[in-house]
Formats: structure tokens, C-alpha cells, sequence
């Protein structure tokens, strides 16, 4: 059912197991990784936390709580709950890393949240680079997408296109490069169309747990239609990415601004 993407039809068997085994670890992270795909992100770390006092050095426990953490968090906005998530998660993550040093995921959620966390909460763009050089000496394509995300930021947008090119060229039907693209092309507002095409591709395919939601594709997707100044579009995607994850901030923010904007 999981791998169907089924995930509300997974949640009941994965609980009666529980129920009847509850030191049964797969099951436990199964059903956490349900939580997480159906945006019931607290009870997907309220699961884990058992597992976490158990198994400390098991990288899977620590990745899977800490990335959910890093998600809570950054659903919840301004606030000293969502700091101590953030916080929380990023020694998980990091603790996972030195545990699984192959495993990129981990270190794609700790570039994720080093390049988008206020420096209060330990947002750092030197530590994302770090964590994204390693990534690319590990997988030249995941890694290339994560160092256009932090040249974005930088404001380095011509740079950024190419690394996303180079990552695409290497590895055409790849969801995070696809994805890397759109989120570089939402971001500077250059080549829409090729933007909104790889976003659309991601949509046709299935994303693993580590890569952004169908969610985050609509929203990329918004932001690219707002460059285009159709706000009738924008309000649509945006509309369909919370109807996927009602608790994702983003889009609601996006939509709260459109309409104060008129």
C-alpha cells in the first residue's frame, strides 16, 4: 500500500500491529513514515519517540524523527516549540550522518534546513555547502541540485541554472533534479517554461521519503505561475498543494498575500 502511495489504507493494519507488538521497529517506522506522507507530522513523532529512546545508534531512527522534526518546525513558523524541534532535529540528522555517513538523505535534510533556518535556530549557508559538497562527491546529481538550491540564495541564479542543467543533462528523468529546476525557476523567475515542464514531470512520478511532496511541486508551481501574473492560476495550485498537506505554511502564506494584495 505504501509503495502504491495508499498511505491513509496503510495506517490501520501498521496500528494493529503496534497494538499487539509494540517493539516491533518496522512497523513502528512504517507507520511514522505514514504520518509523515498524510501531514499528521506530531503523531509521526510522538510513534518515533519510543524508538528513539531504544535504538540511539540506529541512523534510520534518528534520520526518520529528526527529519520529521525539521518538518514540524518548519510548519509551525515563529516560536520557541518549533525552536526546539528545529534544534532537535538537526543533532538527530547529524548524529545519523556520522552513524550512515553514505546515506544522503540525511545530509539532504540537513542542507534543506542549514540554508532555510534563521540563524537563531542555527540556519547556517557555509554549513548547507558543507553538507552539499559531501553529497556531491557521493551522488554528483542529487548534490549538484542542492548547490543550485544555496546559489539561489546567494542570488548566483545564472550559476544555479546551469548546476541544475548539468544535474538534468546527467540524470534526465531524476525527481530531485526535475524538481531542483522548478524550484530554481520559481525562485529567480528565469526560463518559466522549462521551469513548470520539469515541475509538471515531477507530478507523473512517485517521490521517495527524502524528496520534496507533491505538495511542494504545487507550490513551485504557484510561485512560477505568480512570475507569469496569472493569480487565478497561483490560487489554484496553491490551493491543491494544501489540499495534499493542509498544515504546509507556504502556500497558505502565499495565498494570505495574494489576497491582501487584491
Amino acid at each position: 500500500m505504501i509503495e502504491a502511495h495508499r498511505l491513509p489504507e496503510a495506517r490501520e493494519p501498521l496500528e494493529q500491529i503496534l497494538t499487539r507488538e509494540p517493539d516491533n521497529l518496522e512497523a513502528r517506522l512504517l507507520l511514522a513514515r505514514v504520518c509523515n506522507g498524510t501531514g499528521r507530522r506530531d503523531k509521526g513523532i510522538e510513534i518515533l519517540e519510543p524508538a528513539v529512546a531504544a535504538h540511539p545508534d540506529d541512523a534510520r531512527v534518528l534520520g526518520l524523527y529528526g527529519g520529521q522534526c525539521l518538518l514540524r518546525a518548519g510548519e509551525l513558523g515563529p516560536g520557541l516549540r518549533a525552536l526546539r524541534l528545529a534544534r532537535r532535529g538537526r543533532d538527530l540528522l547529524e548524529r545519523a550522518v556520522v552513524l550512515a555517513p553514505s546515506d544522503i538523505s540525511y545530509r539532504e535534510g540537513l542542507v534543506d534546513f542549514y540554508r532555510q533556518a534563521p540563524r537563531v535556530a542555527g540556519g547556517s549557508l557555509e554549513m548547507a555547502r558543507g553538507h552539499a559538497e559531501a553529497i556531491t562527491r557521493l551522488d554528483p546529481v542529487r548534490g549538484g541540485a542542492w548547490e543550485a538550491a544555496i546559489l539561489v540564495q546567494e542570488k548566483r541564479f545564472s550559476e544555479a541554472m546551469s548546476a541544475c542543467d548539468r544535474a538534468l543533462a546527467a540524470r534526465p528523468d531524476d525527481y530531485a533534479a526535475l524538481f531542483s529546476l522548478g524550484r530554481t525557476v520559481s525562485e529567480c523567475g528565469l526560463r518559466l517554461d522549462d521551469g513548470e515542464r520539469s515541475l509538471r514531470r515531477c507530478l507523473e512520478k512517485v517521490p521517495m521519503p527524502s524528496e520534496p511532496s507533491h505538495a511542494g511541486v504545487y507550490y513551485r508551481l504557484g510561485l512560477i505561475a505568480e512570475w507569469r501574473q496569472d493569480t487565478v492560476a497561483a490560487r489554484r495550485l496553491y490551493r491543491s498543494s494544501l489540499n495534499l498537506e493542509p498544515t504546509f505554511n507556504r502556500p497558505a502564506e502565499a495565498l494570505k498575500r495574494l489576497d491582501e494584495s487584491g
